[in-house]
């Protein structure tokens, strides 16, 4: 019962989903809808922040109690890391190496494409402003959720002991010694400068994890009181989407004569540390609060399409986006049909596939 307040979480999924999509394909021109309407979906990129989010929230939240109160840790570690790879890696996996042949079969692979590949299937290409944003470029991200998840486990054992604002700071500062260490060197612009480490790895963006985390503590500790039912009311839900609604005004504000205003240092302090409260607030309203749109966001249509978000995500740029725009040039077609493929490939690949590697056993060791 108490994952069903969660419902409208999940369908967060694939807004988000579809704002990174429709920041990729801007139909809000400024002749039609006027400069503001324009630029303001322009920012819709911060739809990859409400990602980070949420994982920090939900991560935190289903497995806190499980670590603290396991006795074998080994055992419950590689239960954990195989629900990860069960999530996240068999479509990551299909769709990138589908990408690669259909870079060989368009004679566009490029010169390094073994090296290429090998950083993209391993996610390790995040690091490296060469490779980043190659193969499937909104993978990118994928880096930053993965090295999340592989910190989780001590994240929460740490937690118990330290500070979570004190972890927030050793994983934030992390990241600038490692550009201090490497900025010079030629490694394949491997952390390469201070802006790319803020606006793509887990080390410049895990505040936004650690706002998830926070209010996933906060929810615990209702939960451990029996104070969970909700309320009907608006009050967080309502000051959670003005906060958002201001913090992409602001990236727009900052933004100058760049395209995006969190290209800029300004745009990326809010992106990064602003925004996040307001996701979090909203989230917040989502869990306790009884309103409209947390019953809007808990219908079954809604909910599908929360759980194929992520293909969604992966194929909204690349091919098959490509094909479609080429095919149609209609965007809203487009988007359509690319959630109907994306169900699809859940149904039918994701979801099996997912299932089936949650039955790897691990033996028991005492």
């Amino acid at each position: 019962m108490e994952e069903k307040k969660f419902d409208a979480l999940t369908v967060i999924r694939a807004l988000a989903a579809f704002m990174v999509f429709f920041h990729h394909n801007n139909m809000f021109t400024q002749k039609t809808f006027g400069a503001f309407i324009h630029n303001f979906v322009n920012e819709f990129h911060v739809g990859v922040t409400v990602f980070f989010v949420l994982s920090g929230f939900l991560i935190y939240y289903r497995y806190y109690n499980i670590i603290s109160t396991t006795i074998n840790k080994k055992n419950w570690l590689l239960k954990y890391m195989r629900n990860r790879v069960a999530r996240i890696y068999p479509m990551y996996f299909l769709l990138t190496t589908v990408t690669f042949v259909y870079f060989y079969l368009y004679n566009e692979l490029p010169q390094h494409f073994i090296r290429e590949y090998i950083l993209n299937i391993s996610f390790i290409r995040g690091f490296f402003t060469d490779y980043a944003f190659t193969g499937i470029p909104q993978g990118w991200s994928l880096t930053v959720e993965e090295c999340f998840y592989f910190l989780t486990p001590l994240i929460i054992l740490f937690s118990n002991k330290i500070k979570t604002i004190y972890i927030f700071f050793f994983f934030f500062l992390f990241g600038f010694l490692m550009v201090l260490l490497f900025r010079n060197s030629d490694f394949y612009g491997f952390f390469g400068t201070y802006k790319f480490m803020l606006s793509y790895t887990f080390f410049g963006r895990c505040f936004e994890f650690f706002i998830g985390i926070m209010l996933a503590k906060k929810m615990l500790k209702i939960k451990n009181e029996n104070i969970m039912e909700t309320k009907h009311g608006f009050k967080n839900t309502l000051i959670g989407l003005l906060w958002i609604i201001v913090s992409i005004s602001l990236l727009i504000l900052v933004k100058g004569n760049e395209k995006y205003g969190v290209f800029t240092m300004k745009g990326i302090l809010i992106n990064n540390f602003l925004l996040p409260i307001g996701i979090a607030i909203l989230f917040y309203g989502l869990i306790k609060e009884r309103t409209i749109i947390r019953t809007l966001l808990s219908t079954k249509l809604m909910m599908l399409l929360g759980k194929s978000s992520y293909i969604f995500y992966l194929i909204h740029m690349g091919f098959i986006s490509f094909w479609l725009s080429d095919l149609f040039n209609n965007t809203i077609i487009s988007f359509i049909l690319l959630n109907i493929f994306s169900v699809a490939l859940h149904l039918f690949i994701e979801e099996p596939c997912n299932n089936l590697i949650r039955k790897i056993k691990f033996q028991t060791t005492h």
